[in-house]
């Protein structure tokens, strides 16, 4: 199994590994059905699709799922930064910051761009055992513009 997810690229990799995750942990995450777009070292970029289910009573994406897509953003960069250093952690939340600036009418990218911040986290965690915290920023796009940004307290802890 190790050998086949080694073959594949890495964003259908963590795609199938996110969407596996939702179905059998976070149902919300699932339905919505983020898509790994693009991931390397520094940045990466999911999309959530504008479908019936995200959508608000306004026609445009509901905050819930904008959250979605920020979390598993976040998350999966870090999640894929921890799996490759070889060594176990624990990351969760600790707050999370939105501004929305216009609404999401359609398919949205969020776009995380702080590997390396992410790195230095990680290192720290790693170096003195304890749990490290760090605001993580990310903004999401539809349309071609950003329609909100977002600071997420990543927490990480050695296991």
């Amino acid at each position: 199994m190790k050998q086949l997810a080694s073959m594949m690229p890495d964003k259908i990799r963590l795609t199938l590994i996110m969407r596996a995750f939702g179905l059998a942990k976070v149902p919300l995450l699932f339905m919505a059905s983020p898509r790994v777009l693009q991931i390397d070292a520094r940045k990466i970029e999911v999309l959530i699709p504008f479908r019936k289910i995200v959508k608000n009573h306004v026609g445009s994406m509901y905050f819930g799922a904008l959250a979605i897509g920020a979390d598993t953003a976040v998350g999966l960069l870090a999640m894929d930064k921890i799996f490759r250093s070889g060594k176990k952690a624990t990351l969760l939340f600790k707050d999370f910051h939105a501004d929305f600036l216009k609404r999401a009418e359609g398919d949205t990218t969020f776009v995380c761009e702080e590997g390396d911040k992410i790195d230095e986290l990680l290192e720290k965690v790693f170096d003195t055992g304890e749990r490290v915290n760090a605001p993580i920023a990310c903004k999401a796009f539809a349309k071609g513009e950003e329609v909100a940004h977002f600071t997420l307290t990543l927490s990480i802890k050695a296991k």
